[in-house]
């Protein structure tokens, strides 16, 4: 091996071993784990979300970066058919990872600010229409639907506002409850 070829050579053993050593070395920025809402009601936040996202034409589909599931459209367990029976559990535990892992350091300090300007996520861009969205708005500030996701990110979930946003009102005024 030449001299400059032995150069080289210990160059790249201190380039990978340097970068060996600062890929595991602790940073302290995440030092902790992400603040997240909790999931315990999230089963609630899941179902006001559900008429409103979570159709096969929209998160419902497998292949979407927000994914939902639930009874009115994709399910988990491929034997599960659309439009019968109740979310499951595992259901919900996939919607509630869906939800926090679209922007969990955004997400974080919105959670840390008690629910703090939760138009930062664009979760709740998109849904209030403030950001295109093929879906269009399907949050409208402040109504029971909003209240009950925005609530549920200040980790104080508004349950009546979740119970009355289970119920889909369709263009006539007309109601429909899962």
């Amino acid at each position: 091996m030449t001299g400059v070829a032995r150069v080289v050579a210990r160059a790249a053993v201190f380039v990978v071993g340097a970068s060996t050593l600062v890929a595991c070395a602790p940073m302290e920025e995440h030092a902790g784990a992400p603040l997240v809402p909790p999931m315990e009601p999230f089963p609630m936040v899941s179902d006001a979300l559900e008429y409103r996202c979570a159709t096969l034409d929209c998160h419902g589909k497998p292949e979407r970066n927000l994914r939902l599931y639930g009874s009115s459209g994709l399910r988990l367990a491929p034997d599960g058919a659309t439009g019968s029976g109740t979310t499951t559990d595992a259901e919900y535990a996939a919607n509630y990872d869906s939800v926090v892992g679209l922007e969990p350091e955004i997400l974080s300090r919105v959670v840390e600010e008690g629910g703090w300007l939760p138009d930062r996520l664009t979760l709740v861009r998109k849904g209030r229409g403030t950001e295109y969205h093929k879906g269009n708005a399907v949050l409208v500030p402040g109504d029971d639907a909003d209240r009950c996701l925005t609530s549920w990110l200040a980790s104080a979930v508004d349950e009546a506002a979740c119970e009355r946003a289970k119920e889909m009102v369709r263009p006539g005024g007309e109601t429909e409850e899962p």
